[in-house]
């Protein structure tokens, strides 16, 4: 490449940065103006009229700082994805105690029904302390109402 064409590519290079950073300046440096006139109109231009009141007005979007962040702040909370997890996890431990109770009460209702079904001479204690003989049909119907509940509510 020859001296001649160096000099105009770095030239033209040069002109072009300092084009770009000048309307750069000039973008940031643009203000608006409010001024009402005697008909009471009120109106907003980039030069400020001669003889007016002018109120100087900030450009929209110069409110919002350079660097704020769309996303929620970290001491913000939980987020909503976050609560939603939390939620879940809620719930899933609450099924999960209450299949345990479940468990608990059909190994119960089972423990009974062994305990009533086979033998027809089933003793049991009163109200009072009292050793007494169960019913048959007292027996059978306690066994039914029980064999109903684990068909229920047993696997």
């Amino acid at each position: 490449m020859t001296n001649l064409a160096r000099f105009i590519t770095t030239s033209t290079c040069l002109l072009c940065i300092a084009i770009a950073s000048t309307s750069v300046v000039c973008a940031q440096e643009k203000q608006m103006y409010k001024w009402t006139d005697e008909n009471g109109v009120v109106h907003f231009s980039e030069m400020a009229p001669e003889g007016m009141d002018v109120q100087p007005q900030g450009l929209p979007g110069d409110t919002a700082p350079a660097a704020a962040s769309p996303y929620p702040e970290a001491g913000a909370g939980p987020s909503a994805a976050q609560q939603r997890r939390e939620e879940i996890a809620r719930h899933s431990e609450q099924a999960r105690v209450e299949r345990a109770n479940l468990e608990r009460q059909c190994a119960a209702w089972q423990a009974e029904v062994e305990r009533l079904e086979p033998s027809r001479n089933v003793y049991q204690t009163n109200a009072r302390g009292e050793t007494e003989r169960m019913d048959d049909v007292v027996r059978t119907n306690r066994v039914a109402e029980l064999k109903g509940q684990i068909a229920k509510n047993c696997r």
